[in-house]
């Protein structure tokens, strides 16, 4: 465990007794009710985000991936391309041909990604510790600021309705050599609930894989590449008064794991500690038009890497994160946001010279203005941030929505967006340059929504008729267009052996996005399924060096083509799912010398669960890579051939629950 962090095992003794002290005691149970009802303002990315498009997961998804990482559910549910290096290895996102660092990871209002690399590394978030998860596809600097210039995913906790207590535990085990074991308790009393979650993952990650690199194309067996990981997350939520609202989280995760060699490489692979600790807190004030929201949080993360050739590197930040925003009704169908956000870090690593600090303040607002019986929504954003090194470029944003009957919805969007550069781009040593500029550019977004009576959104629900026996519920055609001036990239310095990042690239990257869905209901079988296209153009325009040869090229590691589909069956006490990704084509060479062959992958998954006087049980099994395809998703990284889970979940349920 690295400096400053808390000692785990006394985290875990607070923790497990902490829920106790609020929900249990000596009281009978029947004195156990329900945390007052509280209206919540909707989150910012879904309140003021006309004209983006947003893709919801169900919570019946959610619960089916709750023992996978989020990269797991990523890519088989959303049009997110994870580069992914691995099990237990990394896995970073690229949305609409960006970056790593251009794509956001929003939990619970607070972007988590690391000050020093700018990325998150998505195989490390459990599942488990989220109860709502989507995604926002199109720059959303107004709204986040730096890091959102793809988009963003959001990552939020809730707590649970209609429940006065409960506990969960999960099992699940794998045939590479993977043991995991889940747990939650969930509690409530007169104004206060609490929620515990634990997790811990054991894996071996020994797996088979095919060596496309040597004549005969063996089978081997991956080895140093085990994971072991330990998660607590805990919730508080409070309600002092109709009026107020509150909630604290603390979530700590330590990651142990062994880094295998690239295929062909000669040392022997690598080891890397990753630890974190979260700590948040927020709280409303609700008026009758209008609310006070404040937020804050700390966050500390450590890394340490050690590799077979006998290098190493030890680094750790923390981060301190103030908002105070205001939402309020101007007039009739005029709502208005704003507020503003502190933010300060502190690094330090064997890379730098000394800790470095960075403070950064920033002003954002929106107005939204709705016509026309709600039908039709005109937005209007902005955010001007500053930073004690540089001024970032003032981000608006401009949305528009309308839905001239319930059935089409279409959306337009348009905004400026920026990424500052990383402690890593600026003070890494040797290379580091402190000089550089922030990568910034202009977004568009239009797109059309065509929604069956089984489909219509939500806030549209009063228009819904009788659920047919086959229908389609939506389809969406979505085109975007972007492009990023002063793009960050690392080259070998002139004169130097050392590589150092400079503002050189200029990318332009544009697109369709096609989404369908549909179900069907027969008798007793009920039939739900979901298909998305995802195409990509992303382009470098300008050459850096006169032997650059990749102006005018796809990026590497972008495919111009992804498809999947999602089909889900239900009979009686057994669910049937099975999802199918497709992904194109992708160069792994500037110039296009070089490439990695299309892929396509299965994974079907049984259920069967039953409950007895409101408690549950439910058993499933898992075959992922059904077609049993090799293939790589980053050059020289082999995944797994086709492999299997299976897993049991039990679930009690307090008899007082209200349904």
């Amino acid at each position: 465990m690295h400096n400053g962090q808390l000692n785990p095992y006394r985290l875990v003794l607070i923790l497990l007794l902490w829920p106790l002290g609020v929900s249990g005691g000596t009281q009978p149970a029947d004195t156990l009710i329900m945390l007052e009802p509280t209206e919540v303002a909707s989150p910012r990315h879904r309140t003021f985000s006309a004209g983006h498009s947003i893709h919801q997961t169900d919570s019946t998804v959610l619960a089916r991936y709750g023992q996978s990482s989020l990269d797991h559910l990523l890519s088989r549910q959303t049009g997110i391309f994870i580069r992914n290096y691995g099990p237990g290895v990394l896995a970073t996102s690229s949305l609409r041909g960006g970056s790593a660092g251009q794509t956001a990871l929003v939990w619970n209002g607070f972007n988590l990604q690391s000050p020093a690399t700018g990325q998150t590394d998505l195989s490390l978030f459990p599942v488990f510790f989220t109860d709502d998860a989507g995604v926002q596809y199109g720059g959303g600097s107004a709204l986040w600021g730096s890091g959102s210039m793809g988009g963003a995913i959001h990552l939020n906790n809730n707590r649970p309705a209609g429940r006065s207590s409960f506990a969960r535990a999960q099992m699940s085990a794998s045939d590479m050599g993977e043991a995991a074991q889940y747990l939650d308790l969930y509690g409530s009393r007169n104004q206060t609930a609490s929620r515990l979650r634990v997790f811990h993952k054991n894996s071996d990650n020994e797996y088979r894989y095919k060596n496309t690199r040597i004549q005969g194309n063996p089978t081997l067996t991956q080895q140093h590449a085990s994971l072991q990981q330990y998660g607590i997350l805990h919730e508080t939520y409070f309600a002092p008064g109709t009026r107020h609202q509150g909630s604290l989280r603390l979530w700590w995760q330590q990651n142990s794991r062994q880094i295998p060699p690239a295929a062909m490489a000669t040392h022997t692979g690598a080891y890397q500690e990753d630890d974190a600790l979260r700590v948040t807190g927020q709280w409303q004030y609700h008026m009758d038009r209008s609310s006070i929201t404040w937020r804050g949080g700390y966050f500390n993360e450590g890394l340490l890497y050690l590799d077979s050739l006998n290098q190493s590197s030890l680094s750790s930040s923390q981060t301190f994160v103030q908002e105070a925003e205001a939402l309020f009704c101007v007039a009739q169908g005029i709502s208005a946001n704003t507020g503003v956000k502190t933010k300060w870090i502190k690094a330090e690593s064997d890379s730098y010279k000394g800790n470095k600090q960075e403070q950064l303040i920033s002003v954002f607002g929106s107005l939204r203005w709705e016509f026309l019986s709600d039908q039709l929504q005109f937005l209007a954003s902005g955010r001007q941030s500053f930073t004690n090194h540089q001024t970032p470029p003032f981000a608006p944003s401009f949305g528009l929505s309308w839905q001239p009957n319930p059935r089409i919805l279409v959306r337009a969007n348009a905004g400026k967006n920026y990424r500052l550069p990383t402690l890593n781009d600026k003070y890494w040593d040797p290379g580091g340059n402190p000089d550089l500029k922030p990568e910034q550019g202009w977004s568009q977004d239009l797109g059309i929504s065509y929604f069956n009576q089984t489909g219509i959104p939500a806030h549209l629900a009063g228009h819904r008729g009788k659920e047919p026996t086959f229908g389609i519920n939506e389809i969406s055609l979505t085109g975007f267009h972007r492009r990023v001036n002063e793009w960050i990239i690392w080259l070998p310095g002139q004169g130097s052996m050392f590589w150092s990042p400079q503002n050189l690239m200029e990318v332009q990257s544009y697109g369709l996005e096609a989404r369908i869905s549909g179900n069907i209901r027969l008798q007793k079988v009920s039939v739900s399924w979901q298909g998305r296209w995802d195409h990509t153009i992303a382009k470098n325009t300008r050459t850096h060096s006169p032997g650059d040869r990749s102006a005018g090229k796809q990026l590497i590691y972008v495919p111009k083509n992804s498809l999947g589909y999602n089909l889900d069956i239900g009979y009686q006490a057994f669910t049937l799912n099975f999802d199918h990704q497709f992904t194109g084509k992708r160069y792994t060479a500037k110039d296009h010398s070089a490439w990695l062959d299309a892929y396509q992958t299965g994974d079907i998954t049984l259920q069967w669960q039953t409950s007895v006087n409101r408690h549950s049980i439910s058993v499933f099994t898992t075959i992922s890579n059904l077609w049993n395809a090799s293939y790589e998703v980053m050059s020289g990284r082999p995944m797994p051939l086709r492999h299997a889970r299976a897993g049991i979940s039990l679930q009690l349920l307090n008899k007082k629950q209200e349904n």
